[in-house]
């Protein structure tokens, strides 16, 4: 008798997650981040995250090989990139399944989002050129979440205006690291209640089930971030983005 094997469905639970990093592989962050994806999904396993979405800039690393190792440590790898829009704003885009080419503007994001994909609006509100700033309320159609950004000191917090923002467009707030630095992890993060697969995770996010958990960064600690950020790219770690297991450059997706 032929007997077919179905896959038995995890249990909803609470998920550790992140869902803003980079490591050596980045395009740009490449000269910061010293550590592999595999450092860094090791690392994460160890401080107890269930959920990890690597983040480059404008390259989905993603892999069957790196979604495979992160398993094997008990991870949930989440195909995802933080890409360029127009002016340079950031959007943190997961599961597309695509070249940044195709997610260079707000409107093709629109018009490539899907049930099983996600978007999220990363440090909004923080200074900088890269931040959608009011691109956000003009576009808030298209975000899933926003971000609560883990680059918080005590008396500044950057972050009020997104959670506003969140609450009044009734968008969910997820905690991120955005790491850039092994010691980043477990500082903000979120809790997601959700079974432990990708589809799963991002459908969870989109209906509001995390709760995002935070520790401020001491002021040495915000000191010693921008002063490697400065030293790192004056005398970058690395000359070139560095390999993992099988990274997946955005030369090797398809539409």
């Amino acid at each position: 008798m032929h007997v077919v094997k179905t896959k038995q469905r995890s249990a909803e639970r609470w998920l550790k997650a992140e869902l803003h990093s980079h490591c050596s592989l980045d395009p740009i962050d490449y000269r910061v981040c010293s550590y592999s994806p595999e450092r860094l999904i090791a690392e994460a396993a160890r401080l107890g995250y269930d959920v990890l979405g690597i983040t480059c800039h404008n390259r989905d690393i993603w892999s069957c090989e790196l979604s495979e190792y992160a398993e094997s440590l008990g991870i949930t790898l989440i195909p995802g990139m933080e890409v360029s829009t127009e002016e340079r704003r950031h959007v943190l885009a997961y599961n597309f399944r695509t070249g940044s080419e195709n997610l260079n503007t707000l409107a093709k994001i629109r018009e490539r989002s899907r049930e099983d994909t996600l978007a999220i609006a990363p440090h909004p509100y923080f200074p900088g050129r890269v931040c959608l700033r009011g691109l956000l309320k003009q576009n808030i159609d298209i975000f899933d979440a926003i971000e609560n950004s883990g680059f918080q000191v005590p008396g500044f917090d950057f972050n009020r205006r997104a959670r506003k923002t969140a609450h009044s467009h009734q968008k969910p707030v997820v905690g991120n690291g955005d790491v850039h630095m092994l010691w980043q992890l477990g500082k903000t993060f979120t809790w997601i209640y959700s079974e432990r697969d990708v589809a799963s995770i991002l459908r969870a996010v989109k209906r509001g089930r995390v709760r995002v958990e935070t520790t401020l960064l001491t002021y040495p600690e915000a000191a010693r971030f921008w002063a490697t950020i400065i030293w790192r790219y004056v005398f970058p770690i690395n000359a070139a983005p560095t390999q993992g297991v099988g990274g997946l450059g955005i030369e090797q997706l398809t539409d």
